[in-house]
């Protein structure tokens, strides 16, 4: 989602996220609603630099509406950070809760 930020960006929030949308990172709540993404990723975007993600894995659960992703985050202006998220699906199959948990791997 964050990868490019240009005009489709309105178009994609609104056909993946529910207006419910809740996302926290560490327990730290970041977005309580769908409106508030955009500028999530933009906040981002300006502190981190550009990105890329290097998907490791992604499981399903017993829940149809829930899956698991990690991932390498590799951010221009801040390192590489390992990345485990679950997201859950609402009935409409649109994104309504992304919860990360993430931490910094060291350069060697």
């Amino acid at each position: 989602m964050g990868k490019f930020l240009d005009a489709s960006m309105d178009q994609n929030i609104i056909a993946l996220f529910s207006e419910s949308l809740k996302k926290t990172a560490n327990g730290a709540p970041l977005v309580m609603r769908r409106n508030d993404l955009k500028e999530q990723l933009f906040a981002i975007r300006e502190q981190a630099g550009k990105w890329t993600i290097e998907v490791k894995e992604i499981l399903e659960f017993k829940d149809p509406h829930r899956c698991l992703n990690r991932y390498h985050l590799k951010l221009a202006n801040l390192g590489t950070f390992d990345v485990v998220a679950t997201h859950r699906m609402n009935s409409r199959d649109l994104i309504e809760g992304i919860d990360e948990v993430y931490y910094q791997i060291p350069q060697s």
